[in-house]
């Protein structure tokens, strides 16, 4: 006798199969392509004639109403930022000075990407020569940084918006790099490609083997509080390396950044076989420092526990896969990954985030001392996320096994 579905069964398999048709359709069907050229005279008013000149990275020779033997060139590249693929558009002289950057799409965090806005970050890169890279200031730790380097050509990183401060200047490079070469002979070399593991990345990759230890050796549990502690502090107040909703979106897009973003591919990839390996999702459990720090919040607070109401809980457990489908949906449809923005990271972690979420954070820390992880058991769509890839993977394991026999 085939087993009955029940209406939540019915429930989540229409919000999947909804979201894959839908969003089948706006990436392969409902796109239209861009038209670069006139990003040019929208940027600058008086370019009266363009051609393109190259094709990857795009460029184009722009020339001005005013001198007609005076000239740009034009060239559009991108980068991977916090949540999104940024998408830039530098203008570079006939003496090879950066004469213009113009972000024309990004899909950022608004809160963190209005800090970039507030004090023209792309101004900044105005007169800097393409004889040699553009670094970033401020920025230890990252891939372009200007430590101990002497150089003028840099600007500074945005606090508390490094990421994409870094992601729009390494956007930046990859065009002067080019532009230079080609049409300058000057051979320089992108900085943001550069391969390196600081404490940094060894910071991220301890508590990744830790989380491994814990499935083989039982006793790392009597350290479990000190250990996401850790992960709270140093992962999430000090590195602010974590797994947003963003991330994943841009993993399943294709927008990957550079191979030599370590953390980025560490937490991705470091997650994703980990639980082939395991069957477990370790990230959760032991990684995420937004989780560790409402579990800690919960073991040092020492309350005693609220029990919720079973049939609540059944409620309660369809709230994250609404929120996800809602959020996808909406970026689908209009295009704005900024949507998928609605967990509380930024707020606690980095202390810029969107107003709900600055109205949210207080009630959730304070449940934290009652109700253990409750963003991450209702709400967090980075947990639905590997948990689906958990369950996957043990299906497809048991499959194999009956297949065996």
């Amino acid at each position: 006798m085939k087993k009955k579905w029940s209406i939540r069964e019915v429930y989540l398999a229409f919000l999947a199969i909804s979201l894959l048709i839908y969003g089948a359709y706006s990436m392969f069907f409902s796109g239209e392509s861009e038209n670069y050229a006139s990003k040019i005279y929208e940027a600058n008013l008086n370019i009266y004639k363009t051609e393109q000149i190259n094709n990857s990275p795009l460029i184009f020779k722009a020339y001005t109403e005013n001198d007609p033997n005076e000239f740009y060139f034009v060239a559009f590249t991108e980068s991977v930022g916090y949540q999104s693929t940024i998408e830039v558009m530098t203008m570079i002289n006939d003496t090879g000075k950066i004469h213009q950057v113009e972000i024309i799409k990004q899909g950022e965090t608004p809160a963190f990407f209005e800090k970039l806005q507030s004090i023209k970050f792309n101004e900044r890169f105005k007169g800097m020569a393409v004889s040699e890279p553009v670094y970033l200031d401020n920025a230890e730790g990252y891939a372009g940084s200007s430590e101990g380097i002497k150089t003028k050509n840099k600007v500074d990183a945005v606090g508390g918006a490094t990421i994409s401060s870094a992601a729009i200047t390494k956007a930046v490079n990859d065009a002067t790099t080019v532009i230079g070469k080609n049409y300058f002979n000057e051979n320089v070399i992108n900085p943001f490609y550069k391969f390196s593991i600081g404490l940094n990345e060894l910071a991220l990759i301890l508590i990744f083997v830790i989380a491994t230890l814990s499935v083989y050796i039982k006793s790392i549990n009597k350290y479990r509080k000190w250990i996401l502690l850790y992960s709270a502090v140093v992962l999430g107040f000090y590195l602010n390396k974590f797994v947003t909703f963003g991330t994943i979106f841009s993993f399943l897009s294709g927008d990957w950044p550079a191979i030599n973003n370590i953390s980025w591919y560490l937490l991705i990839f470091g997650t994703i076989i980990l639980i082939l390996v395991t069957g477990r999702n370790l990230y959760c459990s032991w990684i995420c420092p937004f989780g560790a720090m409402q579990e800690s919040i919960n073991k040092f607070g020492g309350l005693k526990p609220i029990k919720l109401n079973s049939k609540l809980v059944k409620i309660f457990t369809l709230i994250p896969p609404t929120l996800a489908y809602m959020a996808l949906m909406i970026v689908f449809y209009t295009n704005e990954i900024q949507t998928l923005a609605y967990d509380p990271f930024g707020a606690i972690f980095n202390l810029t985030a969107l107003p709900i979420m600055w109205m949210s954070l207080p009630i959730l820390i304070f449940i934290s001392l009652f109700q253990s992880r409750f963003y991450c058991t209702y709400f967090c769509p980075i947990g639905l996320s590997f948990k689906l890839i958990v369950k996957i993977r043990n299906k497809g394991v048991k499959l194999w096994e009956k297949i065996k026999k």
